[in-house]
This record gives structure tokens, sequence and C-alpha cells, in this order.
């Protein structure tokens, strides 16, 4: 599932997964022109074009154009179950549906010097106040200093640091043994949990408006590219959060009891190896993780039916993710 929001180029391209393989990729293997994707319009392919046009013709010359015994079943007559219509759709589709039920309703707004993230019914979800490097110059020279002394350790977390521009999948599915075929579910609940981080942490990182590392000195020299938007709180450290707190709620005691503890040290290392990389504070983690732990128990009072049958597309997607495990 390809979630529609840009990757930026190093807080991460939510929905890449990578691993789930494209929509209907299966028998589009083979000639380029000739597979599902051409015929799916991802590609052009004028010799499939022709080739379907002459088979619909000999296929169908002898009705001369009549309809005869077509398959009269309605959505009034026989309407598609919540699974039947989920299993219809596309991921792209099923994005959509997700995203309309996790932003419904959200407001966000500043209340005694601190950003407020709603629900529907003016529930607090989370709530940020600015960051203390923020308030004097010691403070700030000080954040500084403390992403200086975090370079050193570049030369150990480079590697990590260039996987993890993208959403590190890959590391989460070493710790959960995530296979392709075996938990495509669980890959999109993951991505679509991402979804409502990214809106999220946009929304504070826009009011608090705080500028880079490298913004203040040229001394920091980040091994990435300084991401073009706020600092406060950091998108990675929320993804983290976000993804181990679900994680650890879908998937339970089956893997062991150290799963909880091992998906909040790989959440925690990703928050910091962008500090490591010159592009964050240590305090943009740390309030990424507080807000990302906020928006995971919003997301699974949502999404998580708690044993009873699914009601909506968050939950059919809940359910199936956990039938996985």
């Amino acid at each position: 599932m390809r979630l529609p929001f840009a990757s930026e180029g190093s807080e991460g391209s939510e929905g890449s997964e990578g691993s789930e393989g494209s929509e209907g990729s299966e028998g589009s293997e083979g000639s380029e022109g000739s597979g599902i994707k051409a015929y799916a319009g991802e590609r052009i392919s004028a010799l499939l074009a022709n080739g379907l046009l002459t088979t619909q013709g000999e296929l169908t010359r002898a009705y001369f154009g009549a309809i005869t015994n077509p398959d009269t079943t309605t959505s009034l007559t026989a309407p598609l179950t919540l699974a039947q219509r989920m299993g219809r759709w596309s991921r792209q589709v099923r994005a959509q549906l997700y995203t309309f039920e996790l932003t419904s309703g959200l407001t966000f707004n500043i209340a005694g010097g601190q950003a407020r993230l709603l629900d529907r019914a003016n529930n607090v979800i989370a709530t940020l106040g600015a960051p203390a490097y923020e308030t004097s110059a010691a403070n700030l020279t000080a954040a500084l200093q403390g992403v200086m002394d975090m370079a050193a350790l570049r030369a150990d977390r480079l590697s990590e640091i260039l996987t993890q521009v993208a959403v590190p999948y890959s590391y989460f599915a070493m710790l959960l043994n995530l296979q392709p075929g075996r938990h495509r579910r669980t890959y999109e609940l993951m991505s679509t949990a991402l979804i409502l981080s990214g809106i999220a942490v946009m929304q504070f990182k826009h009011h608090f408006a705080v500028r880079r590392p490298a913004d203040h000195s040229p001394l920091i020299q980040p091994v990435l590219l300084t991401p073009n938007h706020g600092a406060y709180p950091a998108g990675h450290a929320c993804q983290g959060a976000i993804l181990s707190t679900v994680l650890t709620t879908l998937v339970g005691n089956r893997l062991g009891a150290e799963l909880p503890n091992q998906l909040n040290l790989l959440a925690h290392r990703v928050g910091e190896n962008r500090v490591v990389a010159g592009v964050h504070y240590e305090e943009d983690i740390t309030a990424g993780e507080q807000l990302g732990r906020a928006l995971a128990a919003y997301f699974m009072a949502l999404a998580n039916p708690g044993g009873a049958p699914a009601a909506s597309a968050l939950q059919w997607l809940w359910v199936e993710a956990q039938a996985e495990w």
C-alpha cells in the first residue's frame, strides 16, 4: 500500500513495504509488455491492447453484441459483507478508508502554550510543549553540543542511518520474522499506523517550526540531507514508538516474553540514530516517542475490536493481521 505522503528524503517514506509486493503482481512475470502491470495500465503496451482487442472480437462475435445469461446480483439484492468488500478493494482504496477513519473528527489546537491533538469527542490524544532548547541560548548551545557528541557514533552506525532513511520495515521484520506472504495484513497494519503518525507529527512540526541543528552551526555537518521541515518532534521516533506499541499488542507473547523490550529498544535506536546523523536534537526523540505512544493508544482504540466482530475497515484489518499470529 503506497501512502499519499512524500518521503521528504529522511523522515521516511511510509508505506513502501517492499515485501508485500505490488497488488496482483503474481502472474506478471515474463514479458513486460504482456503482464498484469501492462493490463492494469501501469505500463503502456500497444501490443497487449491489440491482442486483447482481437481476442475479444473472436470470442464474442457469435453473440452479435447481445448480453446473454448475465449475473443479475446487485448490491441491493445481495449486499457484500464488510469482509467481502475489504477483500475486493485494492490496498490503495483500503488505505483511503483507513485514513478517513483515523482522521475524521481530529482537531489540533493550542491551549496554555501547549499544542494538542484531540479526537472527535474533544478528548486530548496528545499534548506537547515547546522543547527546552528553544527557551534560552544556553539550552540551545547545550543541545547542539549533545548532537556534536553523538557524532562520535557515526562510524559505527552509518549503515543503520542510511538504511533507516525510509521506514525501517526490515529491522522490524528481523525481530518479528515477518514473511511477505504470511504476514501481508501485518505489514498493512504497520503501514496504516504510520498514516496516523505522519499526519499527526507534521501538525506538531508545523506549529513549533523548530530549526534543525545544522541551521545553527556549520560544525554539525550531518551525514544526511537535512529534512525540509521542523525538527520537533522527531518523525522517526514517533514512527518507532507507534509501531513498537501496536505490534506488542498485536503479537502478544506469541514470540516470547522478550518481544516488547526488543521492540522498544529497536524503536529508540532508530530514533537515536537521527541524532547521530546530525538532523535531530535528543529532545526531539523523547517528544517523538511520547507522541507515538499516545497515537498508538488512539489507533488501537479505533482498530482493535477486542474480540467482537469487526465493524469498520480498521477493525477488519486488525482482525486479519491478528489472525496471522
